[in-house]
Order: structure tokens, then sequence, then C-alpha cells
């Protein structure tokens, strides 16, 4: 039997669980790349002053929708890929931790191990992140064989998934013609100073989803913090030159998820879209929803295991 283990982010389910996450992201060395004890304290400080404030975002959303929809997504992989294989799902930031999973699958006697990242798009903060937690475990025990997949936002199956729900989308509402806004999350300009290839490999999938389709599209990104440089262009800042330019036919498109999370439920649904109707003025603003387990990318997701 081989395994196959899905990997996100991870979410919250309660106030304490929200503090251990924070904790645990600002101790990563790929989210802040300081030293040991720098990294400690300050994900000691976020975590204890943050964590009811941010606990609100989620009680607004109706709590975090990204272990569900993961959970579901590893259900559904596991029915169409067979008896062959045992997929397990695993969280870099909450639990069942990388760690957790892997001695699950040592437990079951499964040592080839497909890993796949649930990161359409390679960065060093999530990707790379994933791949240093496995080889922690792999580095001192030769039990696991592991093949680990990277970015897939060039994989046909992908853009089929987006063009897909774009369609559905234009069709549910009625919309003609209107512009593609693909929104990423943002990470702090160091990162691709020092090489990630995220944001290039953003503006590409874009690119490669709006030609399918045929339209006019913008690449911005959201979420970034107030400190420090972020690579853009910031969407909100974006939308306010579309305005100007007199584009008002707007779809905007999570292009760094392929689950539903904070990012998509809070950051683009209680601040960017008001702030593009009620704040800059656009008439006709939407945002296509992601699936809680789209049958098309769990059907890339075989292809991706199948294919080693």
């Amino acid at each position: 039997m081989r395994g196959v283990m899905i990997v996100n982010m991870g979410g919250p389910e309660t106030p304490e669980e929200l503090r251990f996450f924070l904790s645990r992201m600002f101790k990563d060395p790929y989210i802040l790349p300081y030293g040991t004890i720098f990294r400690n304290v300050l994900s000691y400080v976020i975590s204890t002053s943050r964590y009811k404030k941010s606990w609100k975002k989620y009680e607004l959303i109706g709590g975090t929708p990204l272990v569900k929809s993961t959970r579901k997504t590893a259900d559904n992989l596991q029915l169409l890929l067979g008896k062959e294989y045992s997929v397990k799902y695993a969280f870099s930031y909450s639990m069942p931790d990388i760690p957790a999973c892997l001695e699950s699958f040592k437990k079951d006697g499964i040592t080839d191990i497909t890993v796949i990242p649930m990161y359409p798009q390679a960065s060093y903060t999530t990707t790379s992140s994933v791949l240093a937690d496995i080889k922690k475990v792999t580095d001192i025990d030769s039990f696991y064989s592991i093949t680990f997949k990277g970015e897939f936002y060039n994989h046909p199956g992908f853009i089929a998934f987006w063009v897909n729900l774009i369609r559905g989308h234009m069709k549910s509402h009625e919309l003609e013609n209107p512009t593609l806004v693909f929104s990423a999350h943002s990470i702090p300009q160091y990162h691709i100073t020092n090489g990630d290839t995220y944001a290039a490999s953003i503006v590409n999938c874009a690119a490669l989803i709006a030609t399918e389709l045929g339209l006019h599209y913008e690449a911005v990104f959201q979420s970034g913090m107030k400190r420090g440089t972020w690579i853009g262009p910031d969407a909100k800042e974006h939308l306010k030159i579309m305005h100007e330019e007199g584009i008002d036919n707007l779809i905007l498109i999570p292009i760094s998820f392929v689950h539903e999370n904070l990012e998509t439920r809070y950051d683009l649904d209680h601040d960017i879209v008001p702030y593009a109707l009620n704040t800059i003025g656009f008439t006709r603003v939407s945002r296509i929803n992601l699936p809680e387990s789209d049958p098309q990318l769990v059907q890339m997701l075989v292809s991706m295991v199948e294919r080693d």
C-alpha cells in the first residue's frame, strides 16, 4: 500500500487553538527568517496579545472552513484512488501536524508516501516550510520514502478547475465580459529578493486562466501586514486605479487558495469587496467561492499521485 498526505496550513476551531496556531506559525523560520530566540519571543507576544481579537474574525465567518474542506478533499481523494492507497491530511500549524501524520503512516507500515502541499504556487513561506518539516522527520528516520510534489498552478487540471468555476460564476450572475481580478495572499518582499518565485507564479497562473477564457485580467495581492514591505500591487490600491480607468465589472478570484479560509471569508468578503463597492464606488463586484471539495481538483490530485 502507498500513502498520500495532503498538507495545508491548518485552522483553529477554538480560541485556544488559535493561540497555538499563531504561536507555531510565528516560530516557523520560513515565516520569520530570524534567530530562534527572537522568533520564540515574538511568537509568544503575538499569540498572547492577538488571539482574542483575531478569534472575533473567525466568529464573524462562522469558524474556520479550511479544516473541514481539507478533510473532505482527503476523503474524496481516497475514494478515487481506492484501496491500494491510504490518504491522510496534515497541517503545518494545527493538528494533526506533519510529524503526527507521518507517524500514523509508520504505524500502518506504509513507507512509500506522496506528499502534496495544497499551495498552487510554491513559496518559501509555504511549500518550502512543508518540505523542511518533512525533512526534520526523514533525516533521522530512514523508514520513509517520500515523493514530494511542488507547485501545480500550471497543471491542466488546475487551469480547468478555475476556468469551470469562473464560467459557472459568470453564467449564474449573468455577467458578460468581466475583468478578472486574481487576488493572492501577499508575502514579504525580502523573500522575492532572495529568490522566491511565488509572485511570478501568481502572474503566470493568472495569465494561463485568463487566456483560456479570453478575458482581461489583473493580478493583485492581499492581506499583507502593515510593517515592512510586502509584494504588490496591493488589492485595495489597485482597485482604486481600475475604477479611475472606468472599469466597473469585476470578478475577484482567490487564486492562491484551493479551500476557503480566513483570507477569503473575512479579508475578501468583509473587507475588500465592501471597500470596492461602498468606498471606491464600483457597482458590479463579485467573488468566486471555492467549493468545499471540487471533483475536478480532486481528479487533478489523482493524476499527480498516479504519475509517480
